[in-house]
């Protein structure tokens, strides 16, 4: 099969994330509108709701329609989930403004649906395409990747500047992207499929294993919390709560984007966060074997207090150039000390996966479980922490998350640290055992 036959399914890709990034924007600044200019209150509990609907029907269905398209082909699903994007984006601009929430909630669960059937069968199909070819597994998981994050900065910059310049117009955007991907994947060659069918009670006994063995146990809060900061910073809610009209909160950044030209702004300093946090990335990528994993991640929950103690002093300040001058480096500090959490969490992960390597596309797949569930999790609780305290909710909200995920990796350190002292102490004894006998022989 030519190379090049890929090459329309990593368009796709980069075309669905970019519409990932961008919807959440648009959607954050939609919901901002429609709470100023109608009699309806929408709050941010119900802006966190709608993503806890989101995630949970994606979390629900992905395992059955990946399974479904190991029966019926990975094409026919990969078209079908970007054209239940398109139907999505299409019947948002129609949402009633007389009790919107219903309306909203069941087009949730229409997106968490095209997503519960893309991602899944897109990673099935890449495995099938590389399964007798380790090296181009790789590259193109590294491509699938880079097409993932590129994506999303890029529909986060597009979103704000899309609001901005055409409005509701921004919705035929996204479905004119949803159409451009379903018509990639369309193009994409059909694959042999390689699912294993009735094994669905060993491949779960397997996974019940896997998560009891006691370091993985031990991560997993960690592994959730910090997951959960994406699901708190990354989604429609921040968009809201900077959008929405200023209340009587005395904080800089309620409803500090809520003028005209408001989106373009957004993009413009998300755009530049996700720029800088692609650069750290990049840092830790060669920085990463230097240090120890736990160390990194230990580190990056110091990063995490340090960005938070910057947010509240310039959300409690008066915008003042001199504070700025201060806060914004220390900001910068913090974010680049917690960027190193995901690069080395997936390095432990494959450390571990030296111990069960016949259950390494298992542990390693655990990884996008727990992000989704992590999500959810910050999407949910951070509706209600905004909802009660306004943006300083989601600097609550992020303390209380690095909290447990310190004392996750704290009791996983104790645990490294013990497992160290008695692989030294098996190791000393092996060595008595050798020089034993050469001793017998001398004398």
């Amino acid at each position: 099969m030519p190379r090049r036959s890929v090459v329309p399914l990593v368009i796709g890709t980069f075309v669905l994330r970019m519409n990932t990034g961008a919807g959440g924007i648009v959607l954050g600044l939609f919901l901002a509108r429609l709470a100023a200019h109608t009699g309806y209150a929408i709050t941010s509990l119900q802006v966190g709701l709608l993503s806890v609907v989101f995630f949970s029907t994606e979390l629900t269905l992905a395992p059955a329609m990946g399974a479904l398209s190991d029966r019926w082909g990975r094409r026919l699903f990969m078209i079908v989930g970007p054209l239940l994007g398109l139907l999505h984006v299409a019947l948002l601009p129609f949402t009633p403004v007389a009790q919107p929430l219903p309306y909203l909630l069941g087009l949730q669960v229409i997106a968490g649906l095209s997503s519960a059937i893309t991602i899944p069968t897109v990673l099935s199909y890449l495995a099938d395409f590389t399964a007798r070819d380790a090296t181009r597994r790789v590259r193109l998981m590294s491509f699938y990747e880079l097409a993932t994050s590129g994506g999303i900065g890029v529909g986060v910059v597009l979103g704000g500047f899309a609001w901005d310049h055409v409005g509701r117009g921004a919705f035929g955007m996204l479905a004119l992207f949803y159409l451009t991907a379903a018509f990639c994947m369309f193009v994409s060659p059909t694959m042999d499929r390689r699912g294993d069918h009735g094994q669905v009670r060993v491949v779960a006994a397997r996974y019940l294993r896997i998560l009891r063995t006691p370091r993985l146990f031990i991560f997993i809060p960690a592994w959730i919390c910090l997951s959960a900061l994406l699901g708190v910073w990354f989604s429609s809610q921040l968009t809201f709560v900077l959008s929405k009209p200023r209340p009587a909160l005395h904080q800089l950044f309620v409803g500090a984007l809520s003028g005209p030209g408001g989106g373009s702004r957004l993009s413009l300093v998300l755009g530049g966060y996700v720029l800088f946090f692609g650069l750290c990335l990049l840092f830790w990528a060669f920085f990463l074997k230097r240090v120890p994993r736990l160390l990194l991640m230990l580190t990056s929950v110091a990063g995490v207090y340090l960005a938070c103690v910057a947010l509240l002093a310039i959300n409690h300040g008066s915008g003042s150039n001199p504070a700025l001058v201060i806060w914004i480096p220390v900001l910068l500090i913090g974010s680049f000390a917690e960027s190193s959490f995901a690069p080395s969490a997936l390095a432990y992960l494959a450390d571990l996966s030296e111990e069960s390597v016949a259950d390494r596309g298992l542990l390693m797949g655990l990884y996008s479980v727990f992000l989704g569930l992590g999500q959810l999790l910050g999407n949910g609780l951070g509706g209600v922490f905004a909802h009660t305290w306004g943006f300083d909710g989601l600097i609550y909200l992020t303390v209380l998350l690095a909290c447990v995920a310190l004392i996750s990796l704290l009791a996983l350190y104790r645990q490294e640290r013990r497992l160290a002292r008695r692989d030294a102490a098996n190791a000393a004894v092996d060595e008595s055992n050798v020089h034993e006998p050469s001793a017998i022989v001398d004398s």
